[in-house]
C-alpha cells in the first residue's frame, strides 16, 4: 500500500502537475503522503514523502535531487500522523476535521518549507516567492483537505 501511494504522490507531481512558473508547480503530489501518515502512521508518512520525492526527482525530474526540498514531504507525512494519532486519536469523522488537519501540515510543509527551499535553490528572496506561490498553495491545500477525505471516507471500511 505505501509503495502505492508513493508510485501515487510520484505521478501526480511528475507527470500530472505543471509548472506555472519556475517556482510554482500545480499537483497534488502531498495528497497520498498526507493520506499514508493518517492511515499508517507518522513513520509511514515520513516515509512515503521522502521517498516519493527522492525518487521523483532523481528519476523524473530535469532539474535533478536538492536535498532542502525533501524535508518538506517528509514532515508532511510525519506531521499528519502525529496530528491524526495524537490530536484527533485516530477518529478522524467529520470534514471538518481534515480541513484542521490538512490545511496546516501543507501550509507549513509545501507552502513555507517549499518557499524556502526554493529561494535557496534558486538564490533569491523569500518573500516574494511566497506571495506568488500563497494563493495556489492555499487552494492546492483546501482541495488535498476535501481528497483526503473522501479517500479516507472510501478506505476506512477496508483497513479497519
Amino acid at each position: 500500500m505505501l509503495s502505492m501511494l508513493i508510485a501515487v504522490s510520484i505521478i501526480l507531481s511528475r507527470f500530472l502537475g505543471f509548472y506555472m512558473t519556475e517556482s510554482l508547480r500545480v499537483s497534488f503530489e502531498y495528497f497520498p503522503i498526507i493520506l499514508s501518515g493518517i492511515i499508517f502512521g507518522p513513520i509511514a508518512g515520513a516515509v512515503v514523502g521522502g521517498l516519493s520525492d527522492l525518487l521523483g526527482s532523481l528519476l523524473f525530474s530535469g532539474a535533478g535531487f536538492f536535498p532542502p526540498l525533501i524535508v518538506g514531504p517528509i514532515l508532511a507525512g510525519l506531521f499528519a500522523g502525529i496530528f491524526a494519532k495524537y490530536i484527533f486519536k485516530n477518529k478522524i469523522d467529520h470534514w471538518w476535521k481534515y480541513i484542521v488537519l490538512v490545511v496546516p501540515v501543507e501550509l507549513l510543509c509545501n507552502l513555507l518549507w517549499g518557499t524556502f527551499a526554493l529561494s535557496l535553490l534558486y538564490g533569491s528572496p523569500f518573500l516574494p516567492y511566497l506571495a506568488v506561490r500563497a494563493p495556489i498553495k492555499i487552494c492546492i491545500a483546501i482541495a488535498d483537505a476535501h481528497l483526503v477525505f473522501a479517500v479516507h471516507k472510501a478506505l476506512r471500511h477496508v483497513l479497519t
